[in-house]
């Protein structure tokens, strides 16, 4: 759920390859949590957090979706790989604590050190999906035999996915390990 006054940020990084690198946007949204203590600002971001793809709901969500494109090189028996372009989109929902300016020094603190925890979590998904967009590119780029154009797309698209099913359950474990982050140290005091 989105309350008024969300706030989007959005810019784009290009990572530097040899060869070619996949394009990465990066775009924050904003819900906002309330609170007058920790108690009360826990019950605000239970309330408010983003829910996820299995339908619970989070503190913060980061998301991130691959897209590939790629031409090729056709004659009447062949196709091979001319180029691939990997991009990147990653979206992340993040609480902002309303009127934080106004509240008691301990509860400043508590909610800078727990968003601080939270963000560099976030910040690791955000990894997975870069780390996949660079392998994506990678593998992409290293199928260039010269096969069937039918044959072609059909391994693009299965070491696409192979590659993509990994980061997923990387990510997986990756909140299963880390008991999606309250074992590093996201808890608001």
């Amino acid at each position: 759920m989105f309350l008024k006054g969300f706030l989007i940020t959005s810019f784009t990084l290009i990572a530097s390859h040899a060869i070619a690198a996949p394009v990465i946007t990066i775009q924050t949204e904003y819900f906002t949590v309330t609170g007058n203590d920790s108690n009360s600002l826990y019950r605000s971001l239970q309330k408010n957090g983003p829910i996820g793809e299995n339908g619970i709901r989070y503190h913060a969500v980061t998301r991130w979706k691959a897209r590939w494109s790629y031409s090729w090189r056709e004659t009447s028996r062949w196709c091979q790989l001319s180029g691939v372009e990997v991009s990147l989109d990653i979206d992340y929902l993040l609480p902002k604590f309303k009127a934080l300016e106004s509240k008691p020094e301990h509860l400043k603190k508590s909610w800078d050190n727990y968003f601080q925890a939270l963000f560099k979590h976030e910040q690791q998904h955000k990894d997975y999906g870069v780390q996949a967009a660079n392998e994506l590119e990678q593998a992409l780029l290293a199928i260039n035999e010269r096969q069937a154009c039918s044959t072609l797309q059909n391994n693009m698209a299965d070491t696409a996915q192979q590659i993509l099913d990994k980061y997923d359950q990387l990510e997986k474990e990756f909140d299963r390990v880390t008991n999606h982050g309250l074992n590093q140290g996201i808890k608001l005091q």
